[in-house]
């Protein structure tokens, strides 16, 4: 690995309460939004299929929504769960990948047999779906969403000019930040090696709007960004997994099937993108989404290289500011992987970071405190909108040495 972590010091983690803002749900919201998408995508095939303005990706992404209900139900049938436990799509996830560890071939529901490989590529399309849009360029819903959060956030990063000193690690499939990393003249660059990455391209786009090359390259400046659960932008073909294929480009000057051309927005939230990807790099590519379970984190050579650099950045980090992530009690890997990172710290005589936790539920900021004891900044619950005015700023220009 070329990347130097200690280069960073700053790091910002960043869950699902950092896109919320954005207009995209959280985890145990996915259920509801789920639903709505689904009605959605019905009314718009039932409503274009007659003039033939639907999309090409139309009819995969009804499939995939009506798989994960069906397994929604299924899961349902056990008794240690909740309806609200299975609107959580990372339980719904988990347990798929659970039953493929344990070498079940196949279920069957709905007097129909899925093969548990499908089903979690079905599941993998869907969650696909729903965090592949940047609601903020969608005018249609320009009035609910707080753009101003955003906004303000990275004006605080530009002007203390952190953006080669900042890494961001995040548990989030969506693509807000770097939008607006790129929007606001700081693109940011994912921790990969060459030898299993490679661009792919949409609709004839030739810029970036982030790169690939690690901060040792000419190429990579700005903010270095670890997404340890995988991206929409991310594929891979399962006969290959180590090879991971990155949709990084701006739409050019071909029409996206039936999406139309985006000439200056990634290409890859255009509906027919997914399309557009099987057709040219063939079908068997699916989104690389990685449930929470990691059990093929051994597996996935792109995988282990971003959790190795995410390891080695909270291992040298002087300041760590989570934002929007719960630490949920049920994600024991991610505590292990901060355990070790501070053990290793202690062990070569490295300071304790100072963490500062931006959240609005009390009961998080009592379990970061457990977890970090000394090193935790008590702050008052709060959240990310209200944060960016001020604290955060401060925060950031704090100097932990």
């Amino acid at each position: 690995m070329s990347t130097s972590s200690t280069e960073f010091d700053t790091v910002i983690f960043l869950g699902a309460g950092f896109s919320r803002d954005a207009g995209l749900p959280v985890m145990s919201e996915f259920g509801q939004k789920s639903r709505t998408d689904n009605r959605g995508l019905w009314e718009h095939a039932s409503a274009q299929y007659a003039t033939n303005k639907f999309r090409y990706a139309a009819s995969m992404l009804v499939d995939a929504a009506e798989v994960f209900k069906r397994f929604q139900q299924f899961c349902r049938a056990s008794p240690m769960l909740r309806d609200n436990d299975v609107d959580n799509v990372e339980t719904v996830f988990c347990i798929a990948e659970a039953m493929f560890e344990a070498n079940v071939k196949s279920i069957e529901f709905d007097d129909q047999e899925y093969a548990i490989e499908e089903l979690i590529r079905q599941i993998q399309l869907w969650l696909w779906k729903a965090f592949q849009v940047c609601p903020p360029l969608d005018q249609k819903r320009r009035d609910e969403i707080h753009t101003e959060s955003y906004v303000r956030f990275f004006k605080s990063l530009s002007q203390l000019e952190l953006s080669n000193r900042l890494a961001v690690i995040t548990t989030n499939y969506d693509l807000i930040f770097e939008y607006f990393s790129w929007d606001n003249g700081m693109p940011c660059h994912y921790p990969l090696q060459k030898e299993n990455s490679e661009t792919i391209s949409i609709g004839g786009g030739t810029r970036p709007y982030v790169n690939l090359s690690s901060k040792g390259d000419n190429c990579a400046t700005g903010p270095l960004l670890c997404k340890l659960h995988g991206s929409i932008n991310y594929f891979q073909d399962l006969s290959n997994p180590n090879n991971l294929y990155v949709a990084n480009l701006f739409g050019g000057n071909k029409h996206i099937g039936k999406s139309g051309m985006w000439k200056n927005k990634p290409a890859i939230f255009a509906v027919d993108s997914i399309w557009c990807i099987r057709n040219k790099y063939g079908s068997g590519l699916t989104p690389a989404i990685i449930p929470p379970t990691y059990a093929k984190l051994t597996q996935q050579g792109w995988l282990r290289t971003i959790w190795n650099e995410a390891f080695r950045l909270l291992v040298n980090a002087q300041k760590i500011i989570f934002i929007g992530y719960s630490m949920p009690e049920s994600d024991g890997f991610m505590k292990s992987l901060i355990h070790g990172a501070l053990a290793q710290r202690a062990s070569h005589n490295i300071v304790s970071p100072h963490i500062y936790i931006i959240n609005p539920c009390k009961k998080t900021h009592e379990r970061y405190q457990q977890l970090f004891l000394g090193a935790y900044e008590p702050l008052s619950p709060i959240n990310f909108s209200d944060a960016t005015e001020s604290i955060i700023p401060e925060i950031l220009r704090k100097n932990d040495l």
